[in-house]
């Protein structure tokens, strides 16, 4: 019992460092925008906006979810075999996001880049980069070294602020900025990520899920940030200017601080939501459903009104007069970041339980519904595209905190009988 209180002591001090990490991540990362937005204005900025977009959806959708899969495969076992074919499953995902980032700066080079070939370099820096810390994180969180989590969170937001100075110091061009993208997340593996510890999970040893799962997961998370994350590329697409794209960006990327900060916050949830999911009641886990939800749409109205008094002005005051956004879309932001807030959480839900395929179902509705407002509006781009992100946001958080949740088949969990190693 006392080593048990030990460690849960233990874990608690590593959860607040993880909130703390969390917290000084957000003010480097926004530093770091800062700084390049002021360096280079708003058409120079555009490059890093785009590339700091296209990292952000690929770390999101493709090495993200692998982290995830690492982390709850290392919550129901420590079987070496069944480790190595999930690492293998990871290994497929970070070498698809690979092929899509080089893919995309290459085709895009003279419309996003001013045709330097060095982006692609520095593209495929990133993804390699990004895939080891994704690793290094899903090993710390499964085998619940939460204070090592938060290490990973500071040492890459401390190469961001580091390099970001630098740059801005010499007067790079916006390839300097992106390079320091390729090189923060770096540090991370400098928490020894790959040291065994001893201990058992904290659910009895099950069959890990299986590699479709990562499938499921990837094309969930696909869906999901394309909502939440896509919103510069969108903006380019429908007509506006690059002037425009760095907008939303600049907007967008502050708004949703506090659910890109909430991604660190998932691998101290999801292992817990994995014990609920396989413990006595699983039902336990699925009344989080509606008790997020709520709480997501108070959040939500907060934000709305939070962000419609203050974001414009904080815009001005970080970035400069030419990034103020519309005050719609501030407004709409603010709304979207606190419905988006609880949809991540209500993730965790279906990640914990391995139900990957009504995850993927969730935000797919949310996707087209998204995709619906983006065709059908004739708002101005950027409000148009602050919009569509809170329709896809809502409507995830519906199909995901309430309507699926309330499907007996979707929140039945499998027969665990014999599989007891």
């Amino acid at each position: 019992m006392t080593q048990a209180r030990t460690t849960r002591s233990r874990e608690n001090v590593g959860t607040a460092f993880i909130v703390i990490a969390t917290a000084l991540s957000a003010v480097a990362v926004l530093a770091y925008q800062a700084l390049g937005a002021r360096t280079l204005g708003t058409d120079g900025f555009a490059p890093v906006a785009v590339l700091w977009t296209l990292m952000f959806l690929l770390y999101t959708v493709l090495m993200l979810p692998a982290e995830q899969h690492l982390t709850r495969a290392l919550s129901v076992t420590r079987e070496h075999d069944r480790i190595v074919r999930v690492r293998r499953d990871m290994a497929g995902s970070f070498a698809l996001a690979l092929v899509i980032g080089v893919a995309f700066t290459a085709v895009t080079l003279d419309r996003f880049f001013d045709g330097d070939p060095w982006y692609i370099v520095v593209t495929a820096g990133i993804v390699i980069s990004r895939s080891l810390m994704a690793t290094a994180r899903g090993s710390v969180a499964g085998h619940r070294r939460f204070g090592a989590y938060a290490a990973t969170i500071g040492l890459e937001a401390a190469g961001l602020l580091a390099g970001g100075l630098t740059m801005a110091a010499v007067g790079a061009s916006a390839l300097g900025f992106a390079a320091i993208m390729a090189l923060a997340p770096l540090l991370s593996l400098f928490v020894n990520p790959f040291a065994e510890t001893v201990g058992s999970s904290d659910v009895p040893e099950v069959e890990a899920q299986p590699g479709s799962f990562l499938v499921w997961l990837i094309l969930a998370t696909a869906a999901s940030q394309l909502i939440i994350a896509g919103g510069p590329i969108a903006v380019s697409f429908i007509g506006g200017t690059a002037a425009a794209v760095s907008i939303f960006f600049t907007s967008f990327a502050l708004l949703r601080g506090p659910v890109t900060s909430a991604y660190n916050l998932v691998a101290r949830v999801l292992p817990d939501f994995t014990a609920l999911a396989h413990g006595d009641d699983p039902q336990k886990l699925w009344r989080w459903g509606p008790r997020i939800s709520v709480g997501a749409i108070g959040v939500g109205v907060i934000g709305a009104v939070g962000a419609g008094l203050v974001l414009r002005p904080l815009i001005e005051l970080i970035y400069g007069a030419d990034f103020v956004p519309p005050q719609l879309a501030a407004t709409l932001g603010g709304l979207g970041v606190g419905l988006g807030l609880g949809a991540l959480f209500a993730t965790q839900m279906f990640s914990a339980a391995a139900k990957g395929s009504a995850l993927a179902f969730g935000w797919f509705v949310g996707l087209v519904s998204a995709l619906a407002v983006l065709m059908l509006s004739t708002l101005e781009p950027v409000d148009r595209v602050a919009l569509a992100f809170v329709f896809g946001e809502g409507t995830g958080l519906l199909m995901l905190g309430l309507v699926l949740p309330a499907i007996p088949r979707v929140t039945r969990m499998p027969d665990l009988s014999g599989t007891r190693s």
